[in-house]
């Protein structure tokens, strides 16, 4: 196939193959060897043979060698041209992601950070360029941060949610996915991405907080509680609520307070509490089978989620001695 810009003549002419024998003997361009071999043909144009037919050659070979270098040029400056808009176009995206972007080496230092590292670190991302990664990580999470950065060096990619401390000493916790950038096999760079879940995680804790606390009231209770849901089975039940009805909890797991109570009076009470009714029970209650009978005031309350009923709660207190002395 003929080079770009030459004809397939001129290619496989002899004076073409000389001047690109000269060319490459010397070290220099064949435009070169064209301009000096024209300097010395006006010195010894005597001597040679054919002067017009080589001149013309030349001019083509010249002609034709500047379009090429024009047309290489040209592209060179269409190819730094689209990375310019490419790279203003990607620099843009990156520093007005509410995300926080950044790079690291390979020892984890900082090679990038985007504005939004104020928001998120309380400094700005000059102060964090040079800084290594691991000093702004809670020391409760720096192995796990450490075995991170051990992955990126082995070409993996991580993501995980990280314990920070900003810079006044706060904690932060930012899900990070961390990508590792290579070239023929060894890890360049790694870049990331951060999301802020401090609030969210904050609002964890507090449930978590709150369900501890909710269950430690209700465990150390002085009154039987008692769960269920639309269908009356038996979802909770504290440690007071089987000594309350004198049987074992395993009796009590995967029950139904509709199939498996001793007593059918309280049925009623039930269906009120699963139709979206508070009310209350104060009375006696068969526990046994054999009879044996105690006093109880119940209170019955439905459980919902927006106006839905799912379900409903029964407390338990025993009053059989409180009515005992009324009596006596």
């Amino acid at each position: 196939m003929p080079t770009e810009g030459y004809s397939s003549t001129t290619i496989k002419t002899p004076v073409y193959d000389m001047l690109k024998k000269v060319a490459k003997e010397r070290g220099v361009s064949i435009s070169d060897v064209i301009e000096e071999a024209t300097i010395e043909m006006g010195d010894h144009a005597p001597e040679l043979e054919s002067i017009d037919s080589i001149s013309a050659e030349m001019q083509h070979l010249i002609s034709t060698t500047q379009k090429m270098q024009e047309r290489a040029i040209r592209k060179v400056d269409r190819i730094i041209s689209d990375f310019k808009r490419s790279k203003e176009k990607y620099q843009t995206l990156v520093e007005t992601n509410p995300d926080l972007v950044f790079s690291i080496d390979p020892a984890g230092n900082f090679t990038y950070v985007n504005p939004v590292s104020y928001d998120y670190l309380k400094i700005s991302p000059g102060e964090t360029i040079g800084h290594n990664i691991l000093d702004f990580v809670h020391k409760d999470d720096a192995e796990k941060l450490e075995n991170i950065i051990e992955n990126l060096k082995n070409g993996n990619k991580s993501t995980g949610m990280l314990k920070f401390l900003d810079d006044e000493g706060h904690d932060k916790y930012f899900n990070i996915s961390i990508s590792p950038l290579m070239k023929n096999g060894k890890v360049l760079e790694a870049v990331g991405v951060a999301d802020d879940l401090t609030e969210h995680q904050r609002m964890m804790d507090e449930i978590a907080y709150l369900k501890q606390f909710n269950e430690s009231i209700v465990q150390n209770a002085p009154l039987g509680i008692v769960t269920f849901d639309k269908k009356g089975n038996i979802t909770y039940f504290n440690e007071v609520f089987p000594k309350l009805l004198q049987c074992s909890e395993d009796d009590l797991k995967g029950g139904n307070v509709f199939h498996d109570a001793v007593d059918g009076r309280l049925e009623e009470w039930y269906r009120r509490c699963l139709d979206g009714e508070y009310c209350e029970y104060n009375g006696a209650c068969s526990i046994s089978e054999n009879g044996l009978k105690r006093m109880y005031h119940k209170w019955f309350s439905p459980i919902k989620i927006g106006r839905e009923v799912i379900g409903g709660v029964c407390i338990v207190d025993d009053i059989t001695k409180k009515e005992s002395s009324v009596v006596l």
